[in-house]
């Protein structure tokens, strides 16, 4: 079934089915798709014989190569993704539905790598890009991530033992230091987060969003309880930060800020601390530290991420699962990754 935006029950249950599965992502929240407000969109879902939703597939869609589109469900669909039938009926229902000058579906579910789903979809007629892409930014999402499983903690004595020795001294450093994290959901929290966020932006020569971008997500999500801005403050100047949303049975930080003229008082560690802390008193299962390019200590990604999740074993996802529409367009489309 395609949803109905008009029917506001009908899309309470959606994003409640998105919000709330274990599965749940925050990219395939209809707020998400408001978010992206240069994107169309479209949703995707199934119910079961007692009106429950099963199954749900939020579809972004963009101009990607000259006069073409992209149709994206990113992290999604929200769904049995070894049930490859399932998930093809949603595509093909999408498809149907989508603008005929689509050149290609894409799906990117965090779902662990497996030659024999890999190959299962290979033989239903999809392409994926996984274990051939050799650089990070050769997908749109990261395929290999760092999560941290909250399985056996009881209490926050328990999470501290679960990070290396020295980060948990950093951590100590950082409170003993006067180092204050603040969190909440509003405008302020995104100006306080914002000078960080450009700052680290500039140290590692990457591009950054605009503060409007924020604002409209604080403005989208703040009502939900979905969201937190975490920034930390030493002696009045907020000297790192995070994002976080919890969505499903994580905790997905996704954005994060620090200045390095205070490198020396382990702010960022502390705004982890203090992060995964929400996670625990939400009673979720994992916290996603996100992406890395290679799961060794000379990824400075890995390195950081790998203090908290050094008990737990990396992630790898099985990439993009393509539904090819035109095959030149596509073909073109590649080229623009590195």
């Amino acid at each position: 079934m395609i949803l109905d935006l008009a029917d506001k029950q009908a899309v309470d249950k959606y994003n409640r089915f998105v919000r709330t599965n274990w599965r749940g992502q925050a990219t395939q929240d209809t707020l998400w798709a408001d978010l992206k407000a240069n994107w169309g969109h479209l949703f995707v879902y199934r119910e079961n014989d007692q009106g429950e939703v099963i199954a749900a597939m939020t579809v972004l869609t963009i101009e990607a190569v000259p006069g073409r589109l992209l149709a994206y469900s990113p992290r999604g669909p929200i769904a049995d993704f070894q049930n490859v039938d399932l998930i093809a009926s949603l595509v093909d229902e999408a498809v149907a539905a989508l603008p005929k000058n689509t050149f290609l579906l894409r799906m990117d579910p965090e779902v662990a790598y497996d030659d024999d789903l890999n190959q299962r979809y290979l033989a239903a007629g999809f392409q994926t890009r996984n274990r051939q892409v050799t650089t990070m930014h050769g997908n749109i999402q990261p395929r290999k991530n760092m999560v941290m499983s909250y399985q056996g903690m009881a209490n926050t004595d328990d999470l501290m033992k679960h990070f290396k020795r020295d980060y948990r001294n950093q951590i100590r450093r950082a409170i003993k230091d006067g180092v204050k994290v603040t969190s909440g959901c509003n405008r302020d929290f995104v100006d306080a987060f914002y000078d960080t966020y450009k700052k680290m932006a500039g140290y590692q020569q990457i591009t950054y969003r605009p503060e409007s971008y924020f604002y409209r997500m604080v403005d989208l999500f703040a009502q939900t309880g979905l969201l937190k801005i975490f920034v930390a403050h030493f002696q009045g100047q907020v000297i790192a930060s995070g994002i976080g949303f919890a969505h499903g049975d994580e905790i997905w930080y996704m954005y994060a800020g620090s200045d390095r003229e205070f490198s020396k008082h382990y702010a960022p560690y502390l705004v982890q601390w203090e992060m995964t802390k929400w996670g625990l008193s939400l009673g979720k299962a994992e916290y996603d530290f996100g992406g890395v390019g290679q799961f060794d200590p000379s990824d400075g990604l890995f390195r950081f991420k790998h203090g908290f999740t050094y008990e737990d074993a990396p992630r790898e996802y099985i990439g993009e699962v393509d539904k090819v529409l035109d095959q030149p367009a596509y073909e073109q489309y590649l080229k623009t990754f590195k």
